[in-house]
């Protein structure tokens, strides 16, 4: 699990990875709110249903990743 605070571009090999299951969340604690992000087991894996990573994104962060999306795909 990670609490997300900034994003910071880098250049890297990468590739798309295996399509898997998700789901997001919100959460608000101490007035404040976060959305969670979780995937799940690929088809792969022997419990697809099982929750494999969790990604939480605070106001800051969702606006930055809102703003890579809209820049990134020229929306």
């Amino acid at each position: 699990m990670a609490l997300i605070r900034g994003l910071t571009k880098i250049t890297r090999n990468s590739r798309v990875q295996v399509e898997a299951e998700s789901s997001y969340n919100v959460l608000i604690q101490n007035g404040k709110k976060y959305i969670q992000i979780n995937t799940y087991g690929s088809k792969d894996r022997v419990h697809t249903d099982v929750v494999s990573q969790t990604i939480q994104l605070d106001e800051q962060s969702a606006k930055q990743l809102l703003e890579i999306i809209k820049s990134e795909f020229s929306l």
